[in-house]
């Protein structure tokens, strides 16, 4: 149950967070472009870390379906866009890793189990 209210809530940080990084990126700021920016940090990073919280409290049973190397990815992303926001060296650098993690992800899942090692338990 405390899983689906961090997600619900994670779900909302992320969609005010998005809003501001749209409002960033189209300079359509409505005449205060730092506290849009403390937004997308304060809302995004919110986002990040209550679905990254929301992984303690998921049964161990459905860890299959949680990839935790596609929230480590999206972490990495998030500070890349943060540097870059601030206009700080190797944004760019941070961004590529931030993606090649979370591209990485979709291909491997620590917590998926193969299917041969469940046929074979079963049929001892």
């Amino acid at each position: 149950m405390l899983a689906k209210q961090l997600k619900a809530i994670s779900n909302i940080c992320y969609i005010l967070g998005m809003v501001c990084a749209v409002l960033l990126y189209t300079q359509n700021t409505l005449g205060s472009p730092n506290t849009i920016r403390i937004g997308f940090y304060v809302f995004g990073g919110a986002g990040l870390v209550l679905s990254l919280l929301q992984f303690r409290f998921i049964p161990e049973e459905k860890w299959e379906d949680f990839n935790l190397l596609f929230w480590i990815g999206s972490l990495v992303i998030f500070t890349g866009f943060v540097f870059q926001t601030l206009h700080l060296r190797y944004a760019s650098y941070i961004l590529i890793a931030g993606f090649a993690v979370t591209g990485f992800s979709f291909f491997v899942n620590p917590f998926k189990k193969d299917k041969d090692e469940e046929d074979n338990i079963l049929d001892n």
